[in-house]
């Protein structure tokens, strides 16, 4: 039997609109969207709503997302409404926050008592690949839940972290439910989902967003976590943005501090700076700002690899592993350093990344290990 309420909810999503920016002023006024379905066209509600989001109010009717509603059923995707016990609490008292959100996997991680946002740039350097490795794998070993956006870089990072360790994460998408962007993410999604792992999103299966779903959805993944993380992020970026947020929402903000060169680690670095953000070397921090004790840790160091063997490489190989540096760089400067080109340039790296010389990073990225 199709649930009345459900479609009400599902109804007040779609007249609202992407960021349901007066959702906490409408049912603040009506109590419900049945109630403010009944009072549609007989009560002035310019003040309220937009012209727009009168419009659907009036061609809309709860009735036309049945089909909606048992889509998602036959899909398994839950659709948590603000007024159910599982929509995370976090967010229900968020002036903005979704009417509706669309959940696969385990849906206990989203009401965890724990939960640390983790960001970062999708085209991290190696450190901030291994800082989101080492903080996050504290984190997780504490038992925190993880939330990130399921992006390429750092926001994976996080999600691996919490995997390896058998710890919650939430993945907050920036499309439709049924999309993983980007699409080398869904192993990841599906081993989040089978074990302790929730993703959410609040666009429905089948609907077409654009670049501004992923700014929506930092709204979402700060509101979520109690603190947040900046590992690695420009001055300007959606990084930046989800800080935004966190400021917004009351949520404390810790930076990864940085290289005062790269550019990467510009907005980490001016957090610290201008006094927004404390610094996080390690997750003891973090952790002691949620009231739990860390474990004593080893000093934090970079992944110990095993020396090269004396090994016959190629000519190509060798070629590349003098182009090589301890900063990452892509493919094709590589390629053009080693004179090689990008068939060759990958087949060098391959058998150097195998041999213990050379170490990948994020986004194709490689330096000496």
């Amino acid at each position: 039997m199709t649930d009345r309420r459900q479609l009400e909810w599902l109804w007040l999503s779609a007249v609202l609109g992407p960021g349901a920016a007066h959702c906490g002023r409408v049912l603040a006024l009506y109590g419900t969207p049945g109630e403010l379905y009944e009072a549609v066209g007989k009560e002035d509600m310019s003040g309220l709503l937009t012209p727009a989001q009168l419009r659907r109010a009036e061609q809309l009717t709860p009735e036309q997302f049945a089909p909606l509603l048992a889509r998602c059923h036959h899909m398994g995707v839950r659709v948590l409404c603000q007024d159910e016990e599982d929509y995370p609490a976090r967010l229900t008292a968020l002036s903005d926050a979704p009417p509706v959100l669309y959940c696969t996997g385990d849906v206990s991680a989203l009401s965890q008592p724990a939960a640390v946002a983790m960001i970062g740039s999708r085209r991290p350097s190696s450190y901030g690949v291994e800082a989101a490795a080492l903080i996050g794998g504290q984190l997780a070993q504490a038992g925190i839940c993880l939330v990130s956006g399921l992006a390429d870089g750092l926001d994976s990072e996080a999600h691996k972290a919490a995997v390896a360790a058998g710890a919650p994460t939430v993945g907050v998408l920036g499309t439709a439910i049924d999309k993983t962007y980007p699409v080398t993410n869904r192993r990841l999604r599906s081993e989040m989902e089978q074990g302790c792992g929730a993703v959410i999103s609040e666009f429905a299966p089948g609907e077409a967003t654009g670049a501004g779903g992923f700014l929506q959805r930092n709204r979402i993944i700060a509101a979520l976590a109690d603190a947040v993380c900046v590992v690695e992020a420009r001055q300007k970026s959606g990084t930046m943005n989800t800080v935004g947020h966190a400021k917004r929402y009351g949520r404390t903000v810790f930076a990864v501090p940085g290289a005062i060169f790269s550019p990467l680690c510009g907005g980490t670095n001016q957090l610290l700076e201008e006094g927004q953000a404390y610094a996080a070397p390690s997750a003891a921090p973090i952790l002691r700002h949620l009231g739990i004790e860390p474990a004593p840790q080893k000093p934090a160091s970079r992944r110990a690899r095993p020396a090269a063997p004396n090994l016959n490489l190629s000519a190509e190989a060798k070629a590349m592993q003098k182009a090589l540096t301890s900063q990452a760089q892509g493919l094709e400067p590589l390629a053009k350093a080693a004179g090689l080109s990008a068939g060759q340039a990958l087949a060098a790296l391959m058998e150097l990344e195998v041999s213990g010389i050379a170490v990948s990073g994020a986004g194709g990225q490689y330096r000496r290990a």
